[in-house]
């Protein structure tokens, strides 16, 4: 078995933190969302990470935190969102440039999933698998591809309704037995960026897509809210440091708080927010924000932004 992991995303919605950074690569809890999803993938496994030429270094230079996987960055030839192979173009292309010819594990870099890979694995067998996440929340299940499932079986597939029929949402955690590659190369000529759309097309040829129904913590980084959520989760109420952090004054601390290596806070107050590396905060309020690596702030109240790489603020 293969794993591709698709991360050629642009992810403008989340500007400026992708602005020069890919979304997979994006600060989550204590380390890059990317990171939390190759940690739990079984040691045997090939990890082969589809990315774009833009990000092309940005992924080479993370890789060498796991010098002792099975993991190759493939490089797509797209330099912008109007070039982009798109979810389903890019895992083709993958399949075909590498002569893959065994299982695959297909995974959307852009989502944090709690469950265990092992356990997706010990459910599948010689039909394809999605793995399903109850949003519980009908509203909500219009933003997502939904799945009506019956024993086990997907029986029916709504790509964001209008009138969802379930509250069951795929969340781009899929298996593949070998048989079903080129059913992918072939609908991928046709739908380029229809990941969700694959299945459909192989329930419409008589195959059976079973479902792996899982409970555990599931968050699509498709926004702000959802970023800034799925860090507040994760971090628990917990203030996590780095190396070389500097605290000076009377500062506060409450909810979840991540400061990055060299951070500096002097007489500030941060609430549920997420500090990059070498950034300097000085007599500031900050809530529910996430401030990128190399800023200077000083005097400003902040809440719910979303602050680019390097700026200098002063109030």
């Amino acid at each position: 078995m293969k794993c591709i992991i698709l991360a050629g995303g642009f992810a403008t919605r989340l500007w400026p933190l992708t602005e020069n950074k890919a979304k997979p690569l994006l600060h989550l809890k204590d380390r890059p969302l990317i990171s939390h999803i190759v940690e739990k993938l079984p040691r045997d496994i090939e990890v082969i990470l589809s990315t774009n030429a833009v990000f092309e270094e940005n992924f080479k230079e993370w890789a060498k935190q796991f010098p002792d996987r099975k993991l190759k960055i493939f490089v797509e030839d797209s330099m912008g969102d109007d070039f982009k192979k798109g979810a389903l173009g890019a895992t083709a292309l993958v399949i075909e440039t590498e002569n893959m010819d065994e299982d695959l594990l297909l995974l959307a870099g852009d989502n944090y999933f709690g469950f265990s890979i092992e356990d997706m694995l010990a459910r599948f067998s010689e039909n394809p698998l999605l793995a399903a996440y109850d949003i519980k929340d009908l509203n909500q299940a219009r933003k997502f591809g939904v799945v009506v499932a019956k024993d086990g079986k997907a029986v029916e597939f709504q790509e964001k309704p209008d009138q969802p029929k379930s509250t069951l949402v795929s969340t781009g955690c899929f298996l593949f037995p070998t048989k079903n590659l080129k059913d992918i190369v072939h609908y991928a000529k046709e739908k380029n960026d229809d990941l969700g759309g694959i299945f459909e097309y192989l329930t419409s040829k008589g195959e059976t897509v079973d479902v792996f129904h899982f409970e555990d913590a599931w968050v699509d980084i498709g926004s702000y809210e959802a970023y800034l959520q799925a860090n507040k989760d994760l971090l628990k109420n917990r203030v996590i440091e780095k190396e070389n952090v500097k605290k000076v004054g009377q500062n506060q601390f409450h909810g979840g708080v991540y400061l990055g290596e060299n951070v500096e806070v002097k007489d500030s107050v941060i609430e549920n927010s997420v500090i990059l590396k070498n950034c300097k905060i000085n007599n500031c309020v900050i809530r529910n924000c996430v401030i990128d690596e190399n800023s200077d702030l000083s005097n400003l109240d902040l809440s719910y932004k979303m602050i680019r790489q390097g700026s200098k603020i002063e109030k």
